[in-house]
């Protein structure tokens, strides 16, 4: 009797292991190492350089649209393959996977629900229903590996299959690191502040500023035929606390706001306006 019934536990043991086929005409997206005995059962490579967007926060729905608070735009080619995940391993062995591979130059990462719902990100994100699961057991990593963006997302679904989805987009030119979200801040405030320009004391700029705003050149591909202004403020870099405006709204705003312009007139500060008391109630 345990003689029959060793060879079938040892055929069940490696069968539940074993690798299924990798789909025709798939490859490691930029050899990056895929998890031990995963496949690829989804793959897709476009060439052409187009805007793309490249996730770097959670996502949420607002109305009907499904959005990204943070998103790097650049034009690049993209390429992405999903693994099926080996049954019985569990999720969290893939996460430290792809984190000890590229977790060096994370940009953004998240876990469960801190990620949105797993249902935008499958459906409306990455189109693959299979990617769909619990919204606790998802996780995604966003980083910038050797000029490449990479996103890695994780999934346990309800039938204990793990699936990882890994998307790479290649920029056709160099982020520099200014460049990284900028265009959400644009997007969402309408102004980003860009660290490491300073202005000379006559307001114009020096060659090494004029070059480092070129290179955020790609990543604003996305507002192509749109005009963006370069705004450079000549106390901007020290604390002066000068007075550039005053605005004043509520009841009598047109009686107090002289106050505010007689202290830019005279060169003030912020400070002074800070420090001043003033006459409660009044005959006005």
């Amino acid at each position: 009797m345990s003689r029959a019934i060793l060879p079938l536990l040892l055929c069940f043991a490696l069968g539940a292991h074993a690798a299924g086929t990798d789909v025709a005409n798939s490859v490691d997206p930029i050899g990056l190492e895929r998890f031990p005995h995963s496949w690829i059962v989804e793959y897709t490579a476009d060439d052409q350089l187009l805007a793309r967007e490249f996730i770097v926060s959670r996502v949420d729905k607002t109305r009907r649209d499904v959005r990204a608070e943070n998103k790097i735009r650049t034009e690049a080619r993209q390429q992405s393959a999903t693994y099926r995940i080996p049954d019985g391993t569990p999720r969290e062995e893939v996460v430290a996977h792809y984190i000890a591979l590229l977790g060096s130059d994370t940009l953004f990462s998240c876990e469960g629900r801190d990620c949105g719902r797993s249902n935008h990100w499958a459906n409306y994100i990455f189109r693959q229903a299979r990617l769909y699961g619990p919204d606790l057991n998802q996780f995604y990593l966003a980083v910038a590996h050797e000029g490449h963006l990479v996103g890695v997302y994780i999934i346990e679904r309800g039938n204990k299959r793990v699936y990882a989805h890994v998307l790479v987009i290649d920029p056709d030119q160099p982020l520099g690191s200014a460049g990284v979200g900028l265009d959400s801040q644009l997007t969402r405030r309408g102004y980003a502040v860009v660290d490491g320009v300073t202005p000379l004391a006559n307001g114009s700029l020096s060659s090494d500023a004029e070059d480092a705003l070129r290179q955020l050149a790609p990543s604003l591909a996305g507002f192509s035929g749109q005009q963006l202004y370069v705004v450079c403020h000549i106390y901007g870099a020290s604390e002066t606390r000068r007075l550039l405006g005053v605005h004043v709204i509520g009841e009598s705003a047109a009686e107090i706001l002289h106050i505010g312009h007689m202290a830019m007139m005279l060169g003030g500060t912020v400070t002074f306006l800070r420090d001043t008391v003033f006459n409660f109630p009044t005959m006005a």
